[in-house]
């Protein structure tokens, strides 16, 4: 789906890189984590996914399209959504259904397909209750979910989550990341979450570990969790079953399977305790 070839990027004005030498192809259906610390690159290359910035050098292809050629932006656009950190910087109008609804109509789609488009994306995030309410009064969680609904109105292909949890609350973070599983579990979308919360990479099929411009390393999250020492030492923390299995590691109680999910965990200290 997007394929991303030795690009290199640097912001005006500054001595050092954000991006150097990053090749990486992301699948169609595929759920993907990118994870690093402040200033890593990670949302530098997030906004190359749908040509918001272009490469210094390399080439961005996203679905074939070279995000360099500015007469196939529109269409790269239409593929891949963005989701930004901050919901009140996407809601553009006053009323929540005008809102979801602005992004098909400025794409000149009829009339009667944008009603269509808008209920049902207002349908996919639990917003239906909410279409006749005014955006600014909603909570931090809401808002989120309607800017997903924007963009699930504009039928992309892509779904890219840009921090998109970072300033929300437990209960909305939550619910933001429920609506997206469940998304890319029923429709198949594509979908890249760029993160700081490790523990949301536990939903993806494979996680991709920034550093200094340039990724580290990558694999499943039970192939990334393996190397906690390595996350550490980039500043990156662990879920806290991976904390809790690599303290009673210390203590001698190696747990078996590499448990990631709290049920894995509970299992397999269970197992470590009978068979001790």
């Amino acid at each position: 789906m997007i394929e991303l070839n030795e690009i290199s990027y640097r912001y005006e004005g500054a001595q050092e890189s954000a991006l150097s030498g990053v090749s990486l192809t992301i699948l169609d259906g595929e759920m993907l984590a990118i994870v690093g610390h402040n200033g890593s690159g990670k949302s530098t290359l997030a906004k190359h996914l749908n040509g918001l910035l272009t490469p210094d050098s390399g080439r961005v292809l996203v679905d074939g399209m070279d995000t360099g050629d500015e007469g196939k932006l529109l269409s790269i656009r239409q593929r891949v959504g963005m989701v930004f950190q901050n919901p009140d910087n996407q809601l553009v109008t006053a009323i929540v259904e005008e809102d979801v609804g602005f992004g098909p109509e400025n794409l000149g789609v009829p009339p009667a397909e944008i009603r269509e488009r808008v209920d049902s994306a207002l349908r996919e995030v639990g917003m239906t209750d909410y279409a006749d309410r005014a955006a600014h009064a909603l909570s931090g969680g809401q808002k989120q979910r309607v800017a997903i609904a924007g963009m699930l109105a504009m039928r992309p292909e892509v779904l890219v989550l840009d921090e998109a949890t970072a300033m929300l609350d437990p209960e909305g973070r939550r619910e933001v990341l429920d609506i997206v599983s469940r998304l890319h579990r029923e429709t198949g979308i594509t979908v890249v979450m760029i993160t700081q919360h490790m523990e949301e990479t536990l939903l993806c099929d494979r996680v991709v570990v920034m550093a200094g411009g340039k990724i580290s390393f990558t694999g499943t999250p039970r192939e990334v969790f393996r190397r906690s020492g390595e996350l550490r030492e980039l500043g990156l923390d662990v879920p806290e079953t991976v904390w809790l299995r690599d303290a009673l590691a210390e203590r001698g109680l190696a747990l078996p399977g590499d448990p990631l999910t709290m049920t894995e965990t509970a299992d397999a200290i269970c197992r470590s305790l009978l068979n001790n």
